[in-house]
This record gives structure tokens, sequence and C-alpha cells, in this order.
């Protein structure tokens, strides 16, 4: 039984992985397809902008089909919709754009399927929620670190059509191992334990949703910000360190291209936040009060938007560190409020409607980078914005009731896998 609530962790976090990388590689693979189909990057990244919409959206109706039946079987379909929409993706003709954005909305509504499915499964299985938490996010850190290095190397050594179709490959074999998992009863799931300490009301439960509606969609504009336009910050921002780095190589006789050093600044983001999150998740997140660490890691976004806004090359990195450490922090932190405020039954939908509020300022980030690059040349002026952004995230987090002073679970007893 015990070995049950282990698989959930571990098919969950592979899943969150999958899902972070498979999401967010368009932002690596679009700076080669924009030089292989002749157009320019602005306006083939403009095509992942229905994708981001569905991204939210369908959040909701899979949060309803995981209450309905089960988060197992949802998680298997979005394996498998994932895996398949990407290696459609991979397939379509040279300058089909429109084929190109229906794939990809492919992958925006089974990605969606994640984070209203996975994590409520994880919390409601967890022993400890704070370790569950930093592990699975060190799993989805870990896909964002490998959204620049995968598709990096597929390209350097295949194509960009490799970068879609070896990851949809993985995941359909994911999807498939977690079925069979589900068919011989290794994997299960169970209600929501209740948290000491944890007043769960009416009146509560919307206050916490209210305040966290708006703290979730500006802090979704930053993420997604950073997310997408790193990459384009570090092409120019980086460009005589990479520029020493290929010349280097290149007189040993080993070519490398611009996208490859690009990827690897942006995967480096996510690897240190990866591992923050889950030093957070065992000795901060399960110790300290949720709203006090919420509203620090809200006011320090501040400094990471101001980083990435007027820092040049390294100090720009560190800003884009910085800014996915303090994401990381704040994520887990809502995962478990809403958790611990939304019945267990109506769990999908509430992390559901989260991922609406969340990943629906997707499409807003990718149109102000688009924007904001075409009338200035550069996105200084955005992350500046997005430094007051954080300035109300913080005042609105400090509306967030503040008597969570015992985040310890009782040890729940495991539920037989179903």
């Amino acid at each position: 039984m015990i070995d049950s609530g282990r698989r959930v962790l571990l098919f969950s976090s592979i899943g969150h992985a999958l899902m972070h990388m498979m999401t967010a590689f368009y932002a690596v693979i679009v700076l080669t397809l924009a030089i292989s189909w002749n157009l320019p990057a602005e306006d083939l990244l403009r095509l992942y902008a229905p994708a981001t919409i569905l991204l939210g959206v369908v959040s909701l109706p899979a949060g309803w089909a995981s209450d309905r039946f089960g988060a197992p079987a949802m998680m298997v379909v979005m394996f498998l919709g994932l895996g398949l929409s990407s290696i459609a993706c991979g397939l379509v003709p040279t300058g089909d754009t429109l084929a190109l954005s229906l794939a990809l909305c492919g992958i925006g509504a089974f990605g969606a399927f994640y984070h209203s499915v996975g994590i409520g499964w994880v919390i409601r299985t967890a022993r400890e929620q704070g370790h569950a938490m930093g592990v699975n996010g060190l799993w989805g850190s870990a896909g964002l670190a490998l959204y620049g290095i995968v598709p990096g190397v597929l390209i350097t050594l295949a194509s960009w059509r490799a970068a879609f179709i070896v990851p949809g490959i993985v995941c359909l074999v994911v999807g498939i191992v977690l079925w069979v998992q589900i068919r011989q009863g290794k994997v299960g799931d169970r209600p929501m334990p209740q948290a000491k300490g944890t007043q769960v009301g009416r009146r509560d439960f919307w206050r916490v949703f209210s305040v966290l509606s708006v703290t979730m969609a500006l802090e979704g504009v930053i993420w997604q910000a950073v997310m997408f336009g790193a990459a384009m910050v570090f092409e120019v921002k980086l460009a005589p360190e990479i520029s020493a780095l290929r010349d280097g190589l290149a007189s040993w006789g080993v070519a490398t291209q611009i996208v490859l050093w690009v990827g690897l600044a942006t995967s480096m983001i996510y690897v240190v936040s990866g591992v923050a999150q889950y030093a957070m998740g065992r000795r901060i997140i399960d110790r300290y009060p949720l709203k006090a660490t919420y509203v620090i890691a809200s006011a320090l976004q501040v400094i990471a938007m101001l980083a990435l806004a007027m820092g040049n090359g390294y100090v720009a990195l560190l800003g884009a560190i910085g800014s996915a450490v303090l994401s990381s922090a704040a994520g887990p932190i809502e995962n478990i409020l809403i958790a611990r405020y939304t019945p267990s039954r109506y769990h999908g939908l509430g992390f559901g409607a989260k991922f609406v509020v969340a990943f629906g300022a997707g499409p807003l980030a990718i149109l102000l980078i688009a924007w904001v690059r075409e009338t200035t040349g550069s996105l200084e002026l955005l992350f500046l914005g997005l430094a007051v952004t954080s300035v109300v995230i913080t005042l609105v987090a400090l509306l967030l009731p503040g008597n969570e002073r015992d985040a310890s679970l009782p040890v729940p007893q495991p539920a037989p896998a179903e």
C-alpha cells in the first residue's frame, strides 16, 4: 500500500517534467524554425498563443473529468494526448503555419490536464505534503530545465522535427506503462486527509480563492514572460559570452549553434529553481507559516524583475534564475492552500479553476513579449512593468488568512489502489 503512494508520486512527477518541457520547448525550437522557414520569430511565437489559451481553459473540464473518472485515468489521457500532439508538430509540412498552430493547440489542451489532475493526486496521497510537493516540483523544474537542453541537443544532432517527435514518443511510452500499472492495481487514489489547525468553511474558501485568483493571474504573467522571454533576452544580453564560448570550441574543431547555448542558459534557470524548490519543500513549506513565505517570495520577485530588465549578461541570467526560484516557492504554497480549503470531491475542479487563472495569463505574456520586442527592440520595458506587478501581488497576498500555524498532517492510512 505504501508503494502505491510512491508510484503516484513517481508518475505524477514524470508527468510534471514532461508537461513543463513540452509546453515550453517551442520557445527554443522557434529560434531555429524561424531560420528554417524564413519567417520572423515573433510571428512564429504568436502561433503558440491559442495553445496557451487552451493550457488554461481546458484545466477546468480536465479537473471535472478527474473528479468524475479518477485522476489515474486522466493522467493516462494526458500522457497519450501530449505525446501524439508533439509528434504531430514534428510532422507538419514545411511552412504550414496553420497545421503547426493546430498541433501546438493539442500540446496546450493535453498539457492542461496535468496541474488540475496530478497536483491534487500527489497532495491527497502524500504523508508529508511539503516534501511531496518539493519532490514533484523538482521534477517539474527538471522538465523546464530540459526544455532548453533537449531541443538544443536534438536540433544540433538532427533537426527541429526530432525536437518534437522524440519527446512525444517518450510521453506515449510513459502513458502506456501507467495504464498497465492501473490495470494491475498498483496505482490508485484516496480522499484528502484533514490538516491540523485548518478551518475549512465557505467563508475561508472564498477568501483564499479570491486572493489567490488575483495573485495567481499576475504571477502567471510573470512566469510565462520569463519562460518565453528568457531565450530572447539571453540571445542579446549573453551574445558576447556565447560568442566567446563558440569561438573557443571552434578552435578545437567543435561547431555549435547559438540555439544550443541559449537553451543551456534557459535550462540553468530551472535546474537551480528545481533544487531550490525541493529544499524549500523539505525545510520551509512544512515548517513555516504559508502566508509569510508567500508574501516574502512575492516581494523578492521585484528585485528579480529589475535584474532582468536592467542587468546585462550574467546579471540578467541571475534575475531569471531568481524569478524562477521565487515562483517555485509560491506555486506549492498555492497548491497546498487550495487542497486544504477545497473538499476532496471537488479537488479536480478546484485545481482546474486555479490553472485556468494561472495559465490564462499565458497568451497575454506572449502577446506582450511580441509587442514590446517589435516596438522597442528589447524586453526591458516588459520586465520593468512586471516589477510593478510584483508589488501589487505582494500587497494582495497580505489579505490571505494568517491562521496556518501547523502545516503537519496526521499520518494517513493508505487506501487500496484502484
